[in-house]
């Protein structure tokens, strides 16, 4: 118990002759007789192969689930090698079981030439049993350049005794394992990733003194089986952690970066892109073949680890999601959803027409942004990969920290950095707003959130309000794919109906103000809820919206502010009249022709809606009293005339009204009866200049006639001496022409101007002093 030996180790190759020491040290130290040592062996070797039979038990105690033909072959080769440990080495004994090992694969093997020995401990590593197995190892191996094989050689001979350090590869058979099974690392790059990484252990451990250092691999074996993408494996890089003082962690670095001057390679993906999108909107391609093409085309999926397995699905998911929208795929987006909750064709329809019109995802540009935005938007929720590229970022922060990434380092995100440089600034735009829809949908964030939405994406147009809707719709469609891809379970037609009221008030950014928009989804969101007003004025404005045919905001708006100008007392009472339901509270009202009463006086400037709802206030208060009937019809027909016709508001108010009422059964009949000022509809809208120039004149005249005949008047009643005589010389020279005697002529002009005075008043009362 006191000298730890992993078998499983020495027979997988991962171990060294040193590790091996300790077990020789027992055998000398407590055996003195040569029978007494080989007892000794024994007994431990029998330890070792039961605890080997046993080490499944937990899946099941019916027989040893481990040890079938296939592991004891290779068991019964280290445990033979193990019995010679008496008199051999433990050099000798890693030999005797390379050599047994290598004969099974048809590989020469000579204790004196390395790289038969290097070679052989390869075999070992993969796992490789059969000669079919051993020609590609054999293969990559020397495909190594010379320089490149020599060194790793010396790293897998290194025996940690007269050798050191020597190297234990803790996981390198898994490692290898995952690399040969994939077709993207293969065993060429699996062996210079291996080389690379004893380097940088000798390296980074130069002053130890330890004999062994030991290698955790775990995390590279991980990396190796979910690795896609467009670089080589072997130019990946990684850093070391020591776990100890003699053992290195080796942690890939998943993000691989590429430079825009490997232009080349930006080039490749760039295409590969396109060609994708192209084929998606051509509807070619099987989920299949799909996913296939995806890890090729954005090699950024690879940086999803184990730890981030959750959002490595719903990356997929969303991606998906886009494969199945733009094909028109609804039957495999609806699949796995519970049948009486799935999306309805309805909804479904809407869905795609909103795509074409809305979102343009008909272009293949459009198309490669989205897919690549998808791709690559949950990069922030890596733990590793946003604590090392942009620290500081608290864990909700993950898309404000993935743009800041975008920003300042894109080579570490290729699909990023080859887009255009318009979808570059969208999408970084995208991510910097900090928005989290779910918050919206429940109201948990305010107008300010979706102010920065605004600013942000307004520069971008309507293609980019758009584009940023969408994002988020796919987003959501791919929110489960942890639990399963086969379609979309999250995006059923409960939870789209759910979630279209915030995507439409997402889009009026466009159009609305911030605050607006806003409250324009909670007015949607909570008359869903409401199962009564939340108060009687809230009941009046809804009816008044109504009777004003309110269809859009800014029709609602005009009324609502109408309504506000009242004064306090004035709302209540107009609350009252416009709330009173003929039942309860009676009588209710019936306001006939109350439509076309708003629609004329909106429609009017010189009246305006405040004036016709203070008007309305006044005939309340005619029809409000002393009536024990439970309807009253109320005509507003010459009030809606009225509000149409009048010049001004001062004329407007300044209308009289009387109401005739008939009854008719249990119901009353009103008519509004509007008496309009004199000046009503004969008057003209407004007072020209003419206009007063004629009034003015008019005046001037009568007043010089008036004071003329005043004068005249005077002076014969009290002056006649004085004024006969005036007067006959000033008519003398037109009189003389005519014959007619002076005395008669002035009797004559007396009365005619009398009578002209009299006229002249008659005519300016009927003709508003003499108005044109």
């Amino acid at each position: 118990l006191t000298r730890h030996f992993d078998f499983r180790e020495f027979l997988s190759g991962e171990s060294v002759p040193a590790c091996i020491k300790s077990v020789k040290e027992m055998l000398q130290k407590d055996c003195h007789e040569e029978v007494e040592r080989q007892r000794h062996i024994s007994t431990y070797l029998c330890c070792i192969f039961a605890q080997l039979a046993a080490s499944l038990g937990l899946q099941s105690l019916d027989g040893s689930i481990y040890m079938n033909e296939e592991r004891w072959q290779g068991t019964e080769l280290g445990l033979d090698a193990i019995r010679h440990l008496e008199k051999e080495s433990e050099r000798e004994i890693y030999d005797r079981f390379y050599q047994s090992r290598a004969s099974l694969l048809g590989f020469s093997f000579s204790p004196a030439k390395p790289e038969t020995r290097a070679l052989a401990r390869l075999a070992c590593i993969c796992n490789i049993t059969t000669f079919k197995g051993a020609a590609p190892l054999e293969k990559a191996f020397q495909s190594l350049y010379p320089e490149e094989r020599s060194a790793l050689t010396s790293y897998l001979c290194a025996d940690g005794i007269t050798q050191k350090p020597g190297f234990l590869l803790s996981k390198c058979q898994q490692f290898m394992a995952n690399a040969m099974q994939n077709e993207e690392v293969g065993l060429h790059a699996a062996l210079r990733i291996l080389l690379k990484v004893h380097k940088a252990v000798a390296r980074e451990f130069n002053n130890c003194s330890r004999p062994v250092l030991k290698i955790q691999l775990e995390k590279l074996a991980c990396f190796a089986a979910n690795f896609s993408g467009s670089v080589t494996f072997q130019d990946l890089p990684f850093e070391l952690e020591h776990a100890s003082d003699h053992e290195a962690l080796v942690i890939p670095k998943l993000w691989i970066p590429i430079n825009k001057d490997n232009k080349a390679v930006l080039d490749k993906l760039s295409s590969d892109g396109k060609d994708l999108a192209a084929d998606v909107l051509k509807g070619q391609l099987s989920e299949k073949q799909f996913k296939g093409r995806l890890g090729r085309i954005f090699p950024e999926l690879s940086y999803f680890d184990a730890n981030a397995e959750v959002q490595r699905s719903q990356t997929y998911g969303a991606l998906l999601s886009i494969l199945w929208l733009v094909s028109n795929q609804h039957e495999h987006f609806i699949r796995s959803q519970p049948e009486d909750e799935q999306l309805s064709r309805q909804s479904w329809a809407w869905i795609q027409e909103w795509m074409t019109e809305g979102v343009k995802m008909q272009s293949e540009d459009t198309l490669d942004a989205m897919l690549t935005f998808m791709a690559i938007h949950a990069l922030g929720k890596i733990q590793e990969f946003r604590e090392e590229l942009a620290p500081g970022f608290a864990p909700q922060m993950h898309d404000v920290a993935l743009a800041q990434i975008l920003e300042k380092q894109p080579e570490v995100v290729p699909s990023f950095l080859r887009l255009a440089p318009h979808y570059q600034r969208l999408i970084v735009d995208s991510l910097s707003v900090d928005f989290e829809f779910s918050q919206f949908l429940q109201a948990e964030n305010v107008p300010a959130n979706l102010m920065v939405v605004k600013d942000k994406l307004e520069p971008h147009g309507e293609d980019g309000f758009a584009f940023f809707c969408f994002r988020i719709f796919v987003q959501m469609c791919g929110k489960q794919g942890a639990k399963s891809l086969s379609g979309s379970l999250f995006m059923t037609d409960p939870q789209f109906q759910r979630f279209r009221p915030g995507l439409d008030a997402l889009q009026q950014l466009r159009t609305l103000e911030a605050g607006s928009a806003y409250n324009t989804f909670l007015l949607l969101q909570g008359s869903k809820a409401l199962s009564r007003f939340a108060s009687p004025e809230h009941h009046a404005v809804a009816r008044l919206l109504c009777l004003g045919s309110a269809s859009d905001h800014t029709h609602g708006d005009a009324l609502c502010r109408a309504f506000d100008d009242l004064e306090p007392a004035e709302r209540a009472r107009l609350t009252r009249w416009l709330t009173a339901d003929g039942i309860n509270q009676r009588p209710g009202y019936v306001l006939c022709d109350a439509p076309a009463y708003l629609q004329n006086a909106e429609a009017n400037p010189a009246v305006g809606l405040s004036a016709a709802m203070s008007m309305l206030v006044r005939v309340q208060q005619m029809c409000n009293e002393g009536w024990g009937v439970s309807k009253v019809y109320l005509h507003l027909d010459e009030m809606s005339a009225w509000s149409k016709d009048a010049a001004n508001e001062v004329e407007f108010n300044a209308a009289d009204m009387s109401v005739t009422h008939q009854d008719v059964g249990d119901a009353r009949i009103f008519r509004v009866q509007v008496i309009r000022p004199e000046a009503g509809p004969r008057s003209a809208r407004t007072t020209s200049g003419s206009q007063v120039f004629c009034q003015v004149l008019g005046l001037v005249v009568l007043l010089l006639i008036f004071f003329g005949s005043l004068a005249g008047t005077l002076g014969f009643a009290f002056f006649p001496d004085t004024a006969r005589p005036a007067l006959r010389d000033a008519t003398k020279p037109y009189l003389r022409l005519s014959g007619v005697p002076s005395d008669l002529a002035v009797k004559a002009f007396g009365a005619a101007s009398a009578v002209a005075f009299l006229l002249l008043l008659l005519l300016c009362r009927a003709a508003d002093c003499l108005g044109c």
